[in-house]
């Protein structure tokens, strides 16, 4: 069983990963056209990534396995990131294929700064070969404790795969998923990693008798922490879906409008509503608003309520109009305020608590829906079951079956 628990990933916690082998260098996702590079954070003094990359003479790709990720150009020397703003600062180094710069996350602060990441880019190289015989490798699932281990409740789950020559994998909780993970594992040596614009995560870990030993988790150049895991099963998937019934007064919403003012939006309908509560930061969101525009009916009416960490309306409103145009969000986008779980509930009175971002409503007459966190693609079967539940509150399923 699984302890609900929060660490950087958007109101959700640590993750599942499965495991069967070991990579080399070679990624299939590689353009034809494109040079191959090696993407280096500094997370700090002494540890860098490792991303495999590409580079076509005007955009630069990060793989996180299954996914890829390119920075557009602005001029010779800055590159934004996709989706959460933020930009690559590039130059040309010392050496002559190698560019130095830096990450700059637009949407934290460290200390009051800009808060910005080492980076080096070295055009024609790759990340380490794999030289371990993978069929010597542990493949499975183990229980993760992060910090000391004081606990019998595991507080994620880890489940790795071997796949186009690179481990795969993702961490997972009963809220959510760190998404895509890549890596390696060299004479027992775990590296796994992923950067998709917001996060930039690193996990390296000894496997010796069975279990992870000794594992380091690096979270950009702000935190670090310690964590272990043991040899387990998967765990049952929780349901993520409570119905109740509402009356009419309490069914409203408050938001903050673009004067600055807080207003109130009714959610009285005899039609269905989709109510997103996210913020734009937050990578599990942006899943999330995925499978919303994939699945989005005309017959329901779609509404998003972001909570955010700039809550200024007009740069908070330029920040969602964004966000929306790049996620094609064809739907009504509001500010509900501050970034935090306990602000979000006050926006809903007939909500006692907010578990996570996301959250999805499914509203119709005086019954409510409340899906809580998200399984995102890299979950694989758990993310096509998602997708199964909200088709299901569209076609007006609502029992509490996992389906």
């Amino acid at each position: 069983m699984i302890r609900s628990w929060l660490l950087f990933v958007c109101g959700v916690g640590a993750a599942l990963l499965s495991f069967s082998g070991c990579s080399n260098s070679t990624n299939s996702n590689q353009a034809a056209n494109t040079t191959p590079v090696l993407i280096e954070f500094e997370m700090n003094d002494s540890t860098t990534t490792e991303f495999i990359g590409a580079f076509d003479g005007n955009l630069w790709s990060v793989f996180n396995g299954a996914e890829e990720i390119s920075m557009q150009p602005v001029n010779d020397t800055v590159w934004r990131v996709p989706v959460f703003g933020g930009s690559w600062v590039l130059k040309e180094g010392s050496g002559v294929e190698d560019y130095k710069g830096y990450w700059v996350d637009s949407l934290r602060t460290s200390n009051g700064s800009v808060y910005t990441v080492p980076l080096t880019i070295s055009v024609g190289s790759k990340p380490k070969n794999q030289t371990n015989d993978r069929t010597e490798l542990p493949d499975g699932t183990w229980d993760v404790w992060f910090g000391k281990r004081t606990d019998v409740i595991a507080d994620a789950q880890l489940d790795v795969a071997y796949k186009n020559d690179r481990l795969q994998a993702t961490m997972r909780t009963p809220t959510g998923d760190y998404r895509y993970l890549t890596g390696t594992c060299i004479n027992q040596k775990l590296r796994l990693q992923t950067y998709d614009g917001a996060h930039l995560f690193l996990f390296t870990a000894s496997y010796v008798n069975g279990n992870w030993v000794g594992g380091q988790f690096f979270s950009g150049n702000h935190y670090q922490t310690t964590w272990s895991a043991t040899r387990s099963e998967p765990t049952e998937g929780e349901n993520p879906m409570q119905v109740f019934a509402v009356s009419n007064q309490d069914l409203t919403a408050s938001f903050i409008n673009r004067e600055g003012k807080v207003d109130t939006l009714s959610l009285l309908s005899d039609s269905l509503i989709v109510l997103d509560v996210l913020g734009t930061w937050c990578p599990n969101c942006m899943d999330e608003v995925r499978l919303l525009a994939g699945v989005h009916r005309q017959s329901a009416r779609f509404i998003s309520i972001a909570f955010e960490r700039d809550t200024l309306a007009a740069a908070a409103y330029r920040r969602l109009d964004e966000f929306a145009s790049e996620m094609n969000m064809d739907w009504e986008v509001y500010l509900g305020g501050r970034a935090s779980k306990g602000v979000a509930a006050d926006a809903f009175p007939f909500l006692d608590r907010v578990l996570s971002f996301p959250t999805t409503l499914f509203i119709q007459n005086n019954t409510v829906v409340v899906h809580s966190g998200f399984n995102g693609p890299a979950t694989g079967e758990r993310y096509e079951l998602e997708r199964k539940r909200f088709n299901n509150q569209l076609k007006g399923v609502t029992s509490l079956e996992s389906h």
